[in-house]
């Protein structure tokens, strides 16, 4: 029964804080309302990633067809891909065509935009419901703790800023966390194992399609679920080793998934192993000024062939890239989280809970180090350490496991004041902007902030990416009233949760 309760709690929160800050604009955008109205700070479109996924949706919606036109390519720019004369974005496409169904009921209501959006917090919501599973099933948590565990996730960490926009991010953790389970499941399943086993390479091969680096990412997940369907028998003298049929079934999901996408590469890129990204830049045929060239043709082939994964990641950029995603002061996880300081030591003092804790562990330090060999660990301009949202949503567990030890006064104070501290970092990014440049960028730009002080600016400022703040709101609360309701509310629930809900569940 509490646990039923608590996952009520979960959704309605979930529900309740997306939409005090989702991100969006009420009626449905044309591809010229993208510049110099959707694309500014503090706006629905500020960022190309956003951007271009949502153009990718808008022009599937309404034009039939995944090339961008020379109006959306424009407002895309610059990650932007040409070929064969077509504008592509360079985003993996599985997320805009997700959002597809969702841009369409929204525009029947006049909010195509905020449609598409409310996809993202829709699966956040789903991410922390299967953080709570997943801590109470696997690592045998009160109630409680896994609750917190939830919303340390949700609203304790920047994962709160791409959880409002049409982001990949959420995506991964949702397609990492269901298969990890679904494995799970599989593992201590009947006959009946081979539907879980069907999810876990549906999901593997979705993920690819959101975001490519997911193919190794979600590996453990992939490399778990074949080590639970083989077993190691000994009889009298021999060895016999059995694999479950359900295995091979699963494949089935992944083949299909991967026949789609290699469709779609072939039909838009001209072959069915070309991704996006290794499309020659828009933006390097106007700087070249090879459009209508005689030999362009031979000029783009070769800028293509010099892009692929190797150039985008490299061993000699880990220690720098290492240093940013954790600590430096513009994107460190543990200077716009803290909290998460604690699932080291949560990792370090629990008790061992098994193969599936080294799984987690492992899709953790697996995105971290991708990340830290790719050449832009700050993302670009980004409100903390996006690439690292799926080990955010690891780490949580951890917290909670720390949190869980014992109930020492002290230790719940520790992690009180670090979870509030990270939720006021979270409720500042997701009511204002992403658009945070970089220190080595920032330095050279007339109002030199790098990280969330930036952020406080705007909410003194006043200005809010929040659609309701924007509709209704903003004529009757300043933004400083509004962001102080909303983390007042939430730090009021971290109060109950910690202090008064494990003295509820002993009784």
């Amino acid at each position: 029964m509490k646990d039923k309760l608590a996952v009520i709690f979960l959704i309605f929160i979930g529900i309740l804080f997306y939409s005090l800050t989702i991100k969006g604009v009420l009626g449905n955008p044309r591809p010229e309302d993208f510049k110099n109205k959707l694309d500014q700070k503090s706006q629905a479109l500020e960022l190309s990633p956003e951007r271009g996924r949502f153009a990718n949706t808008l022009a599937l919606a309404e034009f039939h067809t995944y090339d961008l036109g020379q109006v959306l390519a424009d407002a895309v720019y610059p990650d932007v891909g040409v070929y064969n004369g077509k504008f592509f974005s360079f985003f993996a496409p599985g997320v805009s065509y997700l959002a597809l169904p969702f841009y369409l009921l929204g525009r029947k209501f006049n909010m195509s935009l905020t449609g598409a959006f409310s996809l993202v917090p829709l699966l956040a919501i789903f991410n922390m419901l299967l953080i709570f599973f997943i801590s109470r099933k696997i690592f045998k948590l009160p109630s409680w703790a896994a609750a917190f565990a939830s919303l340390v996730f949700g609203f304790g960490s920047t994962a709160w800023s791409y959880a409002i926009t049409l982001y990949q991010h959420q995506f991964t953790v949702f397609f990492m966390l269901s298969s990890f389970l679904a494995a799970y499941q599989y593992k201590n399943s009947g006959r009946s194992g081979f539907l879980w086993g069907l999810w876990v390479f549906l999901a593997y091969g979705l993920a690819i399609t959101v975001d490519y680096p997911n193919a190794v990412l979600l590996l453990p997940v992939v490399v778990y679920f074949l080590a639970v369907s083989v077993r190691f028998v000994k009889d009298k003298l021999d060895l016999k080793i059995l694999i479950r049929p359900a295995m091979f079934i699963s494949v089935i999901s992944l083949f299909a998934v991967g026949a789609w996408n290699a469709y779609h590469n072939q039909v838009n890129f001209g072959s069915w192993k070309k991704l996006s990204g290794e499309l020659v830049d828009y933006s390097t045929i106007k700087e070249l000024d090879l459009a209508g060239r005689p030999d362009s043709n031979a000029a783009l082939t070769q800028l293509s062939e010099q892009k692929g994964l190797q150039s985008f990641f490299r061993e000699v950029n880990v220690p720098f890239s290492f240093y940013t995603l954790t600590v430096s002061p513009d994107r460190g996880l543990f200077v716009f989280a803290p909290i998460f300081l604690l699932a080291l030591f949560g990792i370090r003092r629990g008790k061992s809970y098994g193969l599936e804790q080294g799984i987690l562990l492992s899709l953790a330090a697996v995105n971290l180090f991708l990340y830290s060999s790719w050449g832009d660990p700050w993302g670009g301009w980004a409100y903390g350490p996006r690439y690292l949202i799926p080990s955010m949503a690891v780490l949580s567990i951890f917290v909670a496991v720390f949190a869980s030890q014992n109930s020492k006064v002290w230790r719940k104070v520790i992690v009180f004041a670090l979870v509030a501290y990270s939720s006021l970092i979270a409720v500042i990014g997701a009511l204002t902007t992403n658009a945070i440049p970089p220190k080595i960028e920032a330095v050279s730009l007339p109002d030199k902030r790098y990280n969330f002080l930036f952020n406080w600016a705007l909410v003194k400022k006043g200005e809010s990416s929040s659609l309701l703040y924007n509709t209704y709101f903003k004529y009757h609360l300043s933004l400083m009233e509004y962001m102080l309701v909303i983390y007042g509310a939430l730090v009021l629930i971290m109060v109950v949760i910690l202090f008064l809900m494990p003295r509820l569940e002993k009784k």
